[in-house]
């Protein structure tokens, strides 16, 4: 897939987007289930209302995961449940509409890592686990995953994941506003360093200050430097 996609900020049916998606060829990313919230609640008619508003778009979709205080690596197996099953869920909800990708964020903590030693190998291992558990639980499904630097200070933390679940739907994502805001690796560096299990990307920009998803050059990142890798 090599497509341009409109990401909606709505938590109802965004049809103002898929207007404007539809209008200019591009894919949609619908972030509505991205709350736990919503998959607390009344899911199941947003998820129709979705489909019906989506009848006539013949360009592609993708699903933006749950992320909020879904801490894929808890050592609490009650906690590790209610977000398996909310991740299960979004996947279900993104095959309705025949989505190809759903994103779901890491959830590394820089601060605890900070003050404990043992805490990136064990995030690693834990998440590796965690994501080749869901994959096996998803095995006939036709989604890939997508899996998005959020905190993280250096692309590395991705790559070793990705790589270590080792599996063709699961991939990386990079998300340019949360590298200039998180990490002070340049940005040409996470390009190049995930160049080679990259399968989507969130371009937006920012002062640094915070998650503001501007458009590009209303920001400071260096796109230049970003484009030329």
């Amino acid at each position: 897939m090599n497509e341009l996609f409109v990401q909606t900020t709505h938590d109802k049916v965004a049809h103002d987007f898929i207007e404007f998606a539809k209008c200019n060829r591009y894919g949609l990313e619908i972030t509505s289930f991205a709350l736990p919230w919503i998959l607390d609640g009344n899911w199941k008619t947003l998820l129709r209302s979705y489909r019906l508003a989506l009848k006539d778009f013949d360009n592609e979709v993708s699903v933006h995961g749950v992320f909020m205080d879904m801490i894929t690596v808890s050592r609490d197996d009650k906690i590790l449940y209610v977000v398996r099953e909310h991740i299960l869920n979004d996947i279900h909800i993104a095959e309705q509409p025949g989505a190809k990708i759903v994103t779901f964020c890491s959830c590394f903590n820089p601060s605890i890592a900070m003050s404990a030693p043992g805490y990136v190998e064990g995030y690693k291992q834990r998440q590796i686990k965690f994501w080749a558990q869901i994959l096996d639980s998803i095995a006939n499904s036709q989604i890939t995953l997508v899996f998005e630097n959020l905190w993280d200070p250096k692309p590395e933390l991705v790559k070793d994941i990705v790589e270590g679940v080792n599996h063709e739907k699961f991939r990386a994502l990079l998300d340019t506003g949360h590298v200039n805001i998180y990490s002070k690796v340049p940005i040409e560096r996470w390009v190049e360093t995930l160049a080679d299990c990259l399968a989507y990307v969130h371009l937006n920009d920012n002062h640094q200050d915070s998650d503001s998803n501007l458009a590009l050059c209303d920001g400071n990142i260096n796109w230049n430097n970003f484009l030329m890798h």
